[in-house]
């Protein structure tokens, strides 16, 4: 695990995933993507489902990779990796590190991410898992059921958190966590420009991933667009 961790410590880690079918999604979409990412330097990627999983493991065996699995399920709101099937077919597909929904919010079997955590370190004590969390309860409630990393990637995507979704990352979330637990922490989600990047290890981050802002070139033109609109000068 820790080999692993060490890797992507203080680097870029790049979410390359499909956002819709008018634009990126395939595929070869999702190889060209972790391509140019990997080109670009970054140090790991964050994929999502087996297939796309296995097929980046394919073409860079020593990259490092966080693999989810959006499955969604009707009664639940938790999509991201939602069961111990899931956590298990990404491991076998070649993820180093597997990320779970931890929010408080059940699964389609009636679970929360933390008792989801404790079955699969039940059956794979060595499997790398990553709770990707909304509020410090949850960080804390993932740790104690002995998750390896806990990610900022749902603050403010949660019912309970939408109110105080911030415009950059969660920065006090990431400071709290980093403070006040021994795990790996992981700053994801709304991380827009170099400046933020940096704030996050300031903060005390471990490591960044970033999407959006790299990858999503329909929503990074949106903003602009949108800043431009807002400020007058597009008319």
């Amino acid at each position: 695990m820790k080999d692993i961790l060490n890797l992507i410590k203080h680097r870029l880690v790049v979410s390359c995933q499909g956002y819709d079918k008018k634009t990126f999604h395939t595929a070869e979409d999702m190889l060209m993507m972790a391509n140019a990412a990997v080109l670009g330097g970054c140090a790991g990627v964050r994929l999502n489902s087996p297939e796309y999983v296995a097929l980046i493991r394919k073409h860079f065996p020593n990259l490092p990779i966080i693999g989810i699995w959006k499955r969604e399920s009707e009664g639940s709101n938790v999509y991201i990796t939602p069961d111990v099937e899931s956590i298990f077919t990404l491991r076998d597909a070649g993820a180093d590190i597997i990320a779970l929904d931890a929010t408080n919010q059940k699964n389609h079997l009636g679970e929360y991410g933390w008792e989801t955590i404790k079955k699969a370190k039940e059956i794979d004590p060595s499997i790398v898992l990553m709770a990707d969390i909304s509020t410090f309860e949850e960080a804390k409630k993932a740790a104690d059921a002995g998750v390896d990393i806990v990610s900022t990637t749902m603050s403010g995507y949660t019912p309970y958190t939408e109110e105080d979704k911030t415009e950059g990352p969660d920065y006090a979330l990431i400071k709290n966590c980093k403070e006040k637990l021994s795990v790996f922490v992981i700053c994801e989600g709304r991380i827009w420009s170099r400046e933020d990047a940096v704030k996050c290890y300031d903060c005390g981050a471990d490591a960044i991933v970033v999407g959006t802002a790299i990858t999503n070139p329909k929503l990074i033109t949106k903003r602009y667009v949108d800043y431009l609109k807002e400020k007058n000068i597009w008319e």
